[in-house]
């Protein structure tokens, strides 16, 4: 007789899992962990061969870009700069002068300023004595009186090397000038020469007392010749516009025109209401 039941048998899991060496479980993890870090690497290698951008071919200078209608009526085109010079860092700082001249330049005009600068100032002229060499300073002999002088300005416009290191400095300047018993009145602009001779570390020293020099002479300015006219709403209207970029209330003095061009001389009020004469020149058609 055939028994029918059937008998199932269960596999002893957690047992099997008891008598396991510790060493088979330690590996086991190793392996389970090495697998899932190359499944991740594969998983980032397929993404980014899906999703990376296609390759931007190159674009040979003057090619037009053109797709569809719409972006073929806005097409860019590329400029050609294969023939443009290549600057090297020495042209770069050709200009302006090398250092030493700069420091030189700074030296003078400091110098100049406060030589000829006399106030009232307990020190004196000790400022201009420590900047000379102690030779040259014996023979400083300042005798300003009970006069006041100001530097208004004082500006370097030539500079020569004339020995290793040394250079020779062309300065002008202007003064504000106040003798005992008046107010300030602006004295002529005047120039000087200075030597200064600059160290290695462009250091600068003053060599001499300033010697005076003429002011160089400018060419002769043509003079412009016009027809005088009266000028269209136009220009008018144009030389009020420019004036309100200074003052106000402009008012024309005179009005001349030559070759399409138009030269306007007004007068213009600053803050202050001091008027100030113009030359406005003025093409056809701005």
């Amino acid at each position: 007789m055939v028994d029918d039941r059937e008998e199932l048998e269960q596999v002893p899991w957690a047992d099997l899992m008891a008598e396991t060496d510790p060493e088979d479980r330690r590996r086991r993890t190793l392996y389970l962990a090495a697998g899932l870090l190359g499944a991740m690497v594969l998983g980032v290698l397929v993404a980014r061969s899906w999703w990376s951008p296609a390759s931007v071919p190159a674009i040979a200078p003057g090619t037009t870009l053109a797709g569809d209608d719409e972006v073929a009526s806005s097409a860019a085109t590329v400029p050609d700069l294969t023939g443009l010079p290549l600057y090297s860092e020495a042209d770069l700082m050709a200009d302006p002068p090398d250092p030493a001249a700069r420091a030189a330049v700074v030296r003078a005009e400091w110098f100049v300023t406060d030589y000829f600068t006399a106030d009232l100032e307990p020190s004196g002229s000790a400022d201009v004595r420590a900047a000379l060499p102690a030779s040259v300073a014996d023979d400083l002999a300042l005798d300003v009186g009970d006069a006041v002088s100001y530097v208004e300005w004082a500006r370097a416009y030539r500079v020569d090397e004339v020995g290793d290191g040394t250079y020779r400095v062309a300065v002008a300047f202007r003064t504000l000038g106040a003798p005992p018993d008046r107010g300030f009145t602006r004295q002529p602009v005047r120039a000087v020469e200075v030597l200064v001779a600059v160290g290695g570390d462009s250091g600068a020293a003053v060599l001499d007392l300033p010697a005076p020099i003429a002011l160089p002479v400018g060419p002769e300015a043509p003079a412009w010749e016009g027809e005088e006219a009266t000028l269209p709403q136009e220009i008018v209207d144009l030389v009020s516009t420019r004036a309100s970029l200074w003052g106000a209330e402009p008012r024309i003095v005179s009005a001349r025109h030559l070759d399409g061009e138009w030269r306007v001389v007004v007068t213009i009020a600053d803050a202050v209401g001091a008027r100030w004469p113009f030359a406005l020149r003025i093409g056809v058609g701005e």
